[in-house]
């Protein structure tokens, strides 16, 4: 799976208010100034899907706006469905002997950065199919541990790539709805969810592939068109 970094692929329209990006929807939440996440979780259902279009379902946590080092866990739709893990730009692990994926299956993901070990575990669980999987992932080959800030956490519904840099029409997802959603910081506070920034995919002609929709209660990515 490939992750485009935000800086060149989004258009930010303020910070982390509104955004524009050529494969992803969702919801990005930013840490308050000084401190960084230690957990994100969510639970979605998996949309019935078919076709040649690619699609994946995570959360994750990331290192600044840019999101250059990405911590995060989900589905994936490439003909058939799948889970990962992943500690990006690292190489993705499946985990769909452990966690298989169905159409309708409930999943929750919860991903957690460790204190001072340069990296952190996603575990990804089917609650349909009582089956789950925690995976302890160490950060990328050579990256500073002082740069994995853990400032941004993410819920994507994203049009999987390939190839860097690859656009990707979205499949017929209809609503992916991520409930019980959360987020935990390293200093304790709370983190109103409600003012995470909304994303949402658009073509290079403009046209409008996506609506989400940000409350208290969680986010709903809706595909248009």
């Amino acid at each position: 799976m490939k992750f485009s970094t935000l800086s060149s692929s989004a258009c930010w329209a303020s910070s982390v208010s509104a955004a524009f990006d050529l494969n992803r929807a969702g919801a990005v939440s930013k840490a308050p100034a000084g401190d960084s996440f230690t957990s994100a979780t969510g639970t979605f259902t998996v949309p019935a899907l078919s076709g040649t279009s690619r699609l994946s379902i995570w959360i994750g946590i990331g290192d600044s706006a840019d999101q250059k080092y990405v911590l995060g866990g989900g589905i994936l739709f490439n003909s058939t469905l799948s889970s990962f893990s992943a500690f990006f730009p690292g190489a993705a692990t499946d985990t769909t002997a452990q966690v298989p994926v169905a159409g309708g299956n409930s999943i929750t993901v919860t991903v957690a950065i460790e204190a001072g070990a340069g990296g952190g575990s996603v575990t990804i669980e089917n609650t349909s199919q009582n089956k789950t999987t925690r995976q302890i992932i160490a950060a990328p080959a050579g990256v500073d541990p002082a740069s994995l800030t853990a400032a941004m956490a993410d819920w994507w519904v994203q049009a999987y790539q390939v190839r860097d840099g690859e656009l990707v029409a979205p499949p017929s997802f209809g609503t992916v709805a991520f409930t019980a959603v959360n987020a935990t910081t390293r200093s304790g506070g709370a983190v109103n969810l409600a003012k995470a920034g909304a994303y949402e995919i658009q073509g290079t002609s403009g046209q409008m592939y996506s609506k989400t929709t940000v409350s208290e209660t969680g986010f709903e990515v809706r595909r248009l068109m």
